[in-house]
């Protein structure tokens, strides 16, 4: 059968798309389908098949293409939000940071990572036990936190996540990857296995069970809780630094220190406050 230039031009297109592709053709106010995708569209879409000169085809009003095409395109889960995965800013408390935290142990060494999606900040650390681990919980608030869910030891209102995503040779691979990296001794954690474990895991948790984008997360901090005594969590909620005890009115240092402009610097008052927060 001798094709026309706009069917030679049709064949043309068609064969540079992977298989099990549809070809919707604008032609006038219709997207027409020719040939074997005629065939399969007229029955997925319940339109009428018909032939020109031979060759099946059948069509859509263009306006109402999106309607058809819902009947044949895949729906899919593109991503699931958590409390501490939240990044449209509406829903944000645009003032300080929506951490999402993950606490791993590997022997006597505690890793802790936090992780801010809507701003791309990501930092780790390493503890000396559970007690400190709650004093940094504490200091950071995190939204949402993680622990592995064959962890022998307990984080308030922590969820479970996949073991195997906090064990150290899994997650630096998982991180180096990440990164485009060789090593993370230019982090400065490469010697922190504890705290490598809760960084991949967190990553692996937002890539795969909630389906999120970490593309913006582009660099990985270190602090190191270490080099001063962190005030504990009694301490830091009697001296009010960045919350008050009462209900009724916020009379935190915060509070009284803020005269920030911009919610960017809002959070790094909070973040100076909370960093002081020690002795």
């Amino acid at each position: 059968m001798s094709l026309t230039p706009m069917m030679q031009q049709y064949q043309s297109i068609r064969r540079t798309l992977p298989p099990n592709t549809l070809l919707l053709f604008r032609l006038g106010d219709f997207y027409e389908l020719f040939f074997e995708d005629a065939k399969l569209a007229a029955e997925l879409l319940n339109v009428a098949l018909t032939k020109r000169n031979g060759m099946p085809m059948c069509g859509v009003p263009f306006h109402a293409a999106e309607g058809y095409i819902g009947k044949i395109v895949e729906r899919q889960i593109s991503q699931i939000v958590s409390p501490g995965t939240i990044s449209d800013f509406q829903l944000l408390e645009a003032r300080q940071n929506n951490f999402l935290a993950a606490v791993n142990r590997t022997k006597n060494r505690f890793g802790l990572a936090l992780i801010d999606v809507s701003t791309g900040e990501f930092r780790v650390a390493e503890l000396p036990g559970e007690l400190a681990v709650e004093d940094e919980l504490a200091r950071f608030a995190p939204a949402e936190t993680i622990i592995s869910d064959a962890a022998d030891f307990g984080v308030p209102r922590a969820s479970p996540y996949d073991g195997y995503t906090f064990e150290p040779e899994q997650a630096a691979e998982l991180l180096r990857d990440h990164f485009k990296v060789q090593s993370l001794n230019g982090f400065g954690c490469g010697q922190m296995p504890a705290a490598i474990g809760a960084a991949g895991a967190v990553i692996h948790y937002l890539k795969h069970q909630l389906r999120r984008s970490v593309d913006h997360i582009r660099s990985l901090g270190v602090f190191l809780p270490d080099e001063a005594v962190a005030l504990d969590l009694a301490s830091q909620q009697n001296l009010e630094l960045v919350g008050s005890r009462s209900g009724t009115r916020d009379t935190s240092l915060l509070r009284a220190l803020d005269r920030t402009a911009t919610a960017m610097g809002a959070r790094l008052l909070r973040q100076w406050i909370s960093d002081d927060a020690k002795i």
